[in-house]
């Protein structure tokens, strides 16, 4: 895991979700889903990979109302593949990213 990428990816989604909540209670309720987790990313205290399910919050976009927030998306998803142990070979295969 990479814990610069992970911290980076963390105070991006923090930063978002700190402005946007005030505004949005979908948007309140990830925040509050995923605070614990951001908590432990933020600090380094998050050494191994999750699994993909065990991270909170993908349900807001694909079922919810937060489709609407693209940047948001966009950090969530950063957030969680680093969080899943970075980035796979089929997916930096397909960004174009050398191996």
């Amino acid at each position: 895991m990479d814990q610069q990428r992970l911290q980076a990816c963390t105070a991006e989604l923090q930063q978002l979700l700190a402005r946007l909540a005030p505004a949005d209670a979908e948007v309140a309720d990830l925040r509050s889903a995923l605070e614990p987790l951001l908590a432990l990313a933020a600090s380094g205290a998050l050494a191994a990979p999750l699994p993909w399910g065990d991270i909170p919050g993908g349900r807001y976009f694909t079922e919810g109302g937060l489709r609407q927030y693209a940047e948001l998306e966009q950090a969530f998803a950063r957030f969680r593949i680093e969080a899943t142990g970075g980035a796979s070979p089929a997916l930096r295969k397909l960004r174009g990213e050398a191996s």
